[in-house]
């Protein structure tokens, strides 16, 4: 496996976030690893070389999104060790729970097989060019200036498409969602999310 190098102004940056958040992280990698000081200090080893190798994303942070930063990859490096190491199975039931995937429920499967045909079922009843537009967006994944140079159309054409094949989509599938999803969607839609 090849090491990425580290810059000397990177590894300054890093060396100075260490100083400063180490002995409140390495706490904080305790109390997760129930005490055990070298998992602790492997966690805190492993969150700051993740904080060297993305430093672009840490380095732009107040200092609190900083220890927010390295909190959350610390904790998600540990429930990571957690899963490789099969020691889930080991912790107790109602904690083991909270850090494992459910299995989908057939009923929510089976509803959103139907919410799917339906979907496929609305595309295919949209005209021609919004049919195209709206798979080359959703299926192909292509953006809408990717679409408008591919089909020779303006940009704002494309995205009046896709909202409108959007909105047919949500409606032809709201029967299938929970009500609290679609009161979701429309405050989001309302508040210009």
């Amino acid at each position: 496996m090849k090491r990425r190098r580290i810059p000397k102004q990177t590894a300054d940056q890093v060396a100075e976030l260490f100083d400063r958040e180490e002995a409140m992280l390495m706490r904080f990698a305790s109390v997760l690893t129930a005490g055990d000081v070298a998992q602790a200090a492997d966690l805190l080893q492993g969150t700051f070389m993740a904080a060297a190798l993305d430093w672009d994303t840490v380095e732009d942070r107040d200092t609190g999104g900083q220890r927010a930063w390295l909190r959350r990859t610390c904790r998600n490096k540990w429930i990571d060790d957690l899963r490789r190491s099969g020691r889930l199975e080991h912790l107790l039931p109602h904690l083991a729970r909270r850090y494992e995937r459910p299995a989908p429920d057939p009923a929510d499967t089976a509803i959103a097989r139907v919410a799917l045909e339906q979907c496929w079922k609305t595309i295919a009843a949209m005209p021609p060019v919004r049919r195209e537009i709206a798979l080359l967006h959703w299926h192909q994944g292509y953006s809408s200036s990717e679409i408008a140079v591919l089909l020779q159309i303006q940009s704002s054409g494309v995205r009046k498409h896709i909202s409108c094949a959007r909105r047919a989509l949500q409606l032809s599938v709201a029967p299938y969602l929970d009500q609290q999803l679609i009161d979701t969607a429309d405050g989001a839609k309302e508040a210009g999310i």
